[in-house]
């Protein structure tokens, strides 16, 4: 970032010390000031949870899967980084990744329904807690949100949950 302020006070003093016939070469320095400051950015840190494929298809009928047959209900399935939880919000399906995104290297960075708010998703190693309907961190530590997942439901008796 530093390495941009300093482009900046160079261009400008040059702006500055310019005549007016030499408007191109003030065209030319702007064009080297805009890309210089895009390409000194900061970068952010990578999201933490490894990118995992997951199709997974579940069949309404069967018996473990009979929460999901009314909104609110949810189910934990496996697939993702360290599983997955699915929650119905009447016509539509969420698929989040339970593999929390607070010290997630930790074998109990994995969250789990609140059971005193159903909304709420539980990291018990970390005390972050989640939205289940989007993923996003509600309480920290955690600043990441949580992997979410395609979720397709048929109408019928299957939700597919892929990436």
């Amino acid at each position: 970032m530093t390495d941009a302020i300093i482009i900046s006070i160079f261009v400008i003093v040059l702006y500055n010390r310019l005549s007016m016939e030499q408007i191109y070469l003030r065209h030319f320095l702007f064009g080297l000031l805009f890309p210089s400051l895009f390409l000194t950015s900061c970068k952010d840190e990578e999201y933490p949870i490894p990118n995992v494929p997951v199709n997974v298809s579940l069949n309404l009928d069967l018996p473990s899967y009979t929460p999901l047959n009314s909104p609110g209900g949810s189910v934990y399935v496996e697939g993702g980084s360290r599983g997955i939880v699915v929650y119905r919000n009447f016509d539509e399906f969420i698929a989040l990744d339970r593999h929390s995104t607070y010290d997630s290297e930790k074998e109990c960075a994995i969250v789990q329904v609140n059971a005193d708010n159903p909304f709420e998703l539980i990291d018990t190693c970390s005390g972050s807690a989640y939205s289940i309907i989007s993923g996003v961190v509600l309480v920290g530590p955690a600043q990441y949100g949580l992997r979410r997942y395609n979720a397709y439901w048929d109408g019928a008796y299957t939700v597919t949950i892929y990436n």
